[in-house]
């Protein structure tokens, strides 16, 4: 769903730092070879997600779920000198695609990808993370987000990806479907969880801006 008309989305986009060509080259490959091409970043979120890792300048990255690996490439700008980014993926079919794009980041050596079901890799994954990007299947984010809450440092920031589920959340028939229904029963928790403060951005399909407060 797009919550702005289609000239102001194209305006939007034009007026917006580009990608690298060869992110564009990815997006094409994307659109080509792997299915729901769609679930693709696109450059305007790229660049809000560059935004807060530039101004927040992580020393431990986070991505839950990264598909085609298309938003590391924005996210991993603004990690620090030795700094760490890792990313969770479950589709092994997608490694060989992310790595081939991810060898274009000057920042490569410090991308680890992690191939399997995300819960059971942050289980064994524990840093204290200070940016996440958290884009993950919606019958999982509760899981994931209570998972990771309590090893955020105060004032680390989690960004939670379709969190307004094209429109879905405000739809009383859609709300029998399972995505809708983990999305909202994720942003009621959220909106209850005296650790945190959180913000929706409309920005694409919502994005949620979760800041911790206490540890």
């Amino acid at each position: 769903m797009e919550f702005l008309s289609d000239d102001l989305q194209e305006y939007i986009s034009a007026h917006t730092t580009k990608a690298p060509d060869y992110l564009d080259e990815l997006e094409r490959e994307t659109w080509v070879k792997v299915i729901m091409p769609r679930m693709l970043s696109g450059h305007v979120q790229g660049q809000i997600l560059k935004q807060f890792s530039m101004m927040k300048r992580p020393k431990y990255l986070l991505e839950v779920g990264t598909f085609t690996g298309y938003a590391s490439h924005f996210l991993v700008d603004g990690l620090q000198e030795d700094g760490e980014f890792h990313a969770v993926e479950i589709n092994e079919e997608l490694e060989f695609l992310i790595k081939k794009y991810w060898a274009k980041h000057p920042k490569f050596s410090q991308m680890h990808l992690h191939i399997g079901p995300a819960a059971q890799i942050l289980n064994d994954l524990h840093k204290p993370w200070d940016l996440i990007f958290l884009d993950a299947d919606k019958a999982g984010l509760l899981t994931y987000y209570e998972q990771l809450i309590p090893v955020m440092p105060s004032n680390s920031i989690m960004l939670i990806d379709n969190i307004l589920w094209s429109g879905k959340v405000t739809e009383p028939v859609a709300k029998n479907d399972k995505d809708t229904k983990a999305i909202l029963a994720l942003n009621e928790h959220v909106a209850n969880d005296t650790r945190v403060e959180q913000v929706i951005l409309s920005a694409r399909d919502g994005i949620m801006m979760v800041r911790k407060v206490s540890v």
